[in-house]
């Protein structure tokens, strides 16, 4: 009896780290790609022609989280499919992301083939456990929420605070605005500038910007204003 292939689709916007995958994958038996997509959109079209088994899905592409947008789009349509995240950090906040998208493991670029290779097969066999860091990660959020005003969902609390307003002016700040151009955009003058900071930094209990928006971006705010924007550019 033949050994069983596993269909894998890779996501990247770096050619050249798509090619060195392909390659890594290419070299087992078991394993063929079926697609290559270099962004979200594409990967959500390729996924429905092609129909991986896996996919290896890098998250920062056109914009900052459109592996993980794409990685729910893909399995509210194709729930059986395993997407494998592939990230260049070990950051918190967007293996967070990718974990509540659906993902079911992710792997580090740098990772070695024979891991790559491992991390596919475990994936698509539903053998992905979870990694000591990823539940170390998990105890430690646990820890925040106890200690509470340090959790996510403590923050997101603060967050709910903010008026439309506040939060329209935090995302600009997000987005790399200046006090000056988020003035001239929303015809304000700096004095109700001001104002409007001195209650977003009482409401998020912060002393500085800075600390708002490192907060905001824990909870995963300025991903869901993210969507919600793309949204309202689609309708």
């Amino acid at each position: 009896m033949s050994e069983e292939i596993i269909n894998v689709m890779i996501v990247d916007d770096i050619s050249s780290l798509c090619t060195r995958y392909e390659g890594i994958l290419s070299q087992a038996e078991d394993i063929r790609v079926v697609a290559v997509a270099n962004n979200g959109y594409e990967a959500i079209l390729k996924s429905a022609v092609t129909q991986p088994d896996v996919i290896l899905m890098d998250i920062e592409m056109e914009s900052k989280y459109a592996g993980i947008t794409a990685t729910q789009q893909i399995l509210a349509q194709f729930p059986d499919m395993k997407v494998v995240i592939l990230t260049v950090y070990d950051e918190d906040a967007m293996i967070y992301a990718a974990f509540q998208a659906g993902a079911c493991d992710y792997i580090q670029k740098t990772a070695t083939p024979a891991m790559m290779l491992q991390c596919v097969r475990d994936a698509y066999h539903e053998r992905s456990v979870m990694k000591p860091t990823v539940a170390r990660k998990i105890r430690t959020e646990f820890k925040r929420i106890k200690d509470n005003e340090d959790s996510l969902i403590y923050t997101l609390y603060l967050v709910q605070l903010l008026t439309d307003t506040e939060r329209d002016i935090l995302y600009a700040f997000h987005s790399g605005m200046t006090q000056k151009e988020i003035c001239q955009a929303r015809y304000i003058e700096p004095s109700t500038m001001k104002t409007h900071m001195r209650n977003i930094l009482h409401k998020m209990k912060c002393r500085k910007m800075e600390d708002v928006l490192k907060k905001a971006e824990s909870c995963g705010f300025f991903y869901y204003m993210d969507k919600i924007r793309e949204k309202q550019q689609q309708g």
